[in-house]
């Protein structure tokens, strides 16, 4: 009986805790910055480095999960070039950051003007766009994701204007089995009939899909 009592009131602390961001008046801004995810992400979310990505304007929920499950050791990603699994660095900074600072940065994130599209270089032309369009509208990653990844279901990123390396990285760790968490499973089945031509021409349309300002 008490262990049910104490089960109960567990469930009830998690959504009061998350909730609490806006409660306890906290500072997603100051948050991204003095917790280090400006030293990846870039200011306002909107110019990260490497392969890691912009996540000015991205979906609260999303965000807010991802952050999560990093913490959490659910979302694991390849190596980088030193050997060093991409994630670890979020997931040894995580531990610092309780659950309503993280509902913080991520609602700062959502409101965050989206970062400009770079354009690729060599430019891609209209025929690879539209390619790329529709290998994404015939993969089915419209259905969840949106027209052109910018109207995606409950619990599921936008993809739109995102950077072409990140979502060339995503696709085909989730294609190899690498990353599991979240709605990956969903995503699986569709990842897994993507070769590396046809992720790379998604990568590249979606790349440049222009973002209405907030």
């Amino acid at each position: 009986m008490l262990r049910t009592a104490a089960l109960a009131l567990g469930l009830l602390l998690v959504p009061v805790a998350v909730a609490s961001a806006e409660d306890a008046g906290l500072d997603g801004k100051a948050l991204f910055a003095t917790k280090t995810c400006i030293a990846c992400h870039g200011r306002g979310g909107a110019k990260a480095i490497q392969v890691f990505p912009n996540l000015a304007g991205q979906n609260k929920d999303y965000v807010f999960a991802q952050m999560n499950d990093i913490a959490d050791g659910k979302r694991v990603s390849g190596n980088d070039d030193r050997g060093y699994p991409r994630t670890q660095g979020m997931k040894d900074v995580m531990h610092l950051v309780s659950p309503a600072e993280r509902a913080a940065i991520a609602e700062y994130l959502a409101a965050a003007e989206p970062a400009k599209v770079k354009p690729l270089d060599p430019p891609i032309d209209d025929a690879r766009r539209q390619a790329g369009k529709d290998t994404y509208v015939k993969g089915g990653c419209q259905t969840c994701h949106g027209p052109d990844g910018l109207k995606p279901l409950a619990g599921y990123p936008i993809l739109g204007g995102a950077k072409r390396e990140y979502l060339a990285l995503q696709m085909t760790e989730i294609r190899d089995g690498i990353r599991k968490n979240g709605k990956v499973a969903t995503m699986l089945p569709f990842a897994k009939k993507l070769d590396d031509a046809k992720i790379a021409v998604i990568a590249d349309y979606l790349s440049q899909v222009e973002r209405a300002p907030k």
